[in-house]
């Protein structure tokens, strides 16, 4: 007989057990479906040049050397690669202050300055957005935290555009 009087199968194993296990086994069949799947039109072989530009503010210059064209960059939190640094543009720091005369005016910050660093990575638009290697989302507005070998930087997306297209 398969099932005993107790509820085991063959003996050994309590049908309790079985279902347990095939709903973990689904569980993780289901998360995989889910965060690692890339959309089956797209291969590796044929993602297309995802352009994004990252601005980071009021940085300092050690930081700017720091930032370097052709490094590779990576996202902090999931060591995913995120793609190259192709340019980097530099303008000084702006900020509102109040005059002693109570005017309102636009000055630079002394030894402060705002970097838009341009950067291409692998990956898929879709009608969603945009994915960097069909997996990490870059949507603009959003804050991203990303690294090379010389710098972690807090950086804003400014722009993503398909260059493929």
């Amino acid at each position: 007989m398969i099932m005993d009087e107790k509820g085991k199968v063959f003996g050994r194993i309590s049908i309790i057990d079985i279902c347990a296990l095939l709903v973990l086994l689904a569980l993780l069949a289901g998360a995989y479906y889910r965060f690692y799947r890339v959309d089956p039109q797209h291969t590796a072989a044929n993602f297309d040049t995802i352009e994004y530009k990252v601005l980071m503010k009021e940085v300092r210059q050690q930081s700017i050397d720091a930032v370097e064209t052709g490094a590779e960059v990576y996202d902090v939190r999931t060591d995913s690669y995120m793609g190259k640094i192709v340019r980097k543009d530099i303008a000084p720091s702006m900020a509102i202050v109040t005059k002693s005369d109570g005017t309102v005016a636009m000055a630079e910050k002394p030894e402060r300055f705002d970097v838009l660093v341009t950067i291409t990575v692998p990956g898929v638009e879709s009608e969603f957005g945009f994915l960097a290697n069909g997996k990490r989302d870059l949507n603009r507005e959003s804050m991203q935290v990303l690294k090379t070998q010389k710098i972690i930087m807090e950086a804003k997306i400014a722009d993503v555009r398909n260059l493929s297209k």
